[in-house]
């Protein structure tokens, strides 16, 4: 009897820091099992990899402006980039992309960059209007006084993660380098 109480101790003991390491907790929703990821996840580096893992999930997930803050049925741009960083990661920012570009550049531990080729894996991105997919579209512009009216999530390689139409599938990973998300962007920085 002691034994078994002993082996049952060791496991739980493995399996609750294996959870907590991995940043993933069990939770129940409406009756059902499922992972949510945890706050409690330390370093910078864990909460990056926590938040992009969990943007993931959402690969699809159908595009809605001014989307329902709470509920996940739907997101536009900032709801998701919103949604993860605090479920993920522990992190509450602004609402819209606006004041969350605002907010990054405020953010003591963030350096705006305006090159995506100097964003880190984490950081958020912030464009401006769609103006045509060719870069002379946006050759007379100046950006930094551009509005913001599009935010993503930095996944590094060129690469962002976000949504932006119904049309476009929703929740999606595009490429930046050469395409209107290169020339509409203008600047990204970090929320952790």
């Amino acid at each position: 009897m002691k034994q078994n109480i002993f082996k049952k101790t060791i496991v739980a003991g493995i399996v609750t820091t294996a959870l907590l390491t991995t940043g993933l907790v069990p939770f129940h929703i409406d009756g059902q099992s499922g992972h949510a990821y945890a706050a409690t996840t330390t370093s910078k580096s864990a909460k990056i990899e926590a938040t992009i893992k969990l943007g993931g999930k959402y690969m699809g997930k159908p595009y809605e402006f001014g989307s329902n803050r709470s509920t996940t049925t739907t997101f536009d741009c900032s709801d998701f980039v919103k949604h993860i960083y605090k479920q993920a990661a522990g992190v509450t920012i602004p609402g819209s992309s606006a004041t969350q570009a605002a907010w990054v550049k405020k953010y003591k531990g963030s350096t705006v960059k305006t090159s995506w080729s100097s964003l880190k894996r984490g950081d958020l991105v912030f464009f401006m209007s769609y103006k045509g997919s060719k870069a002379s579209s946006y050759a007379n512009i100046t950006k930094s006084k551009q509005k913001v009216t599009h935010v993503g999530l930095y996944l590094g390689n060129g690469k962002i993660l976000h949504t932006y139409s119904k049309a476009s599938g929703g929740v999606r990973v595009d490429s930046v380098k050469g395409t209107q998300w290169e020339y509409r962007m203008i600047f990204g920085g970090s929320v952790l």
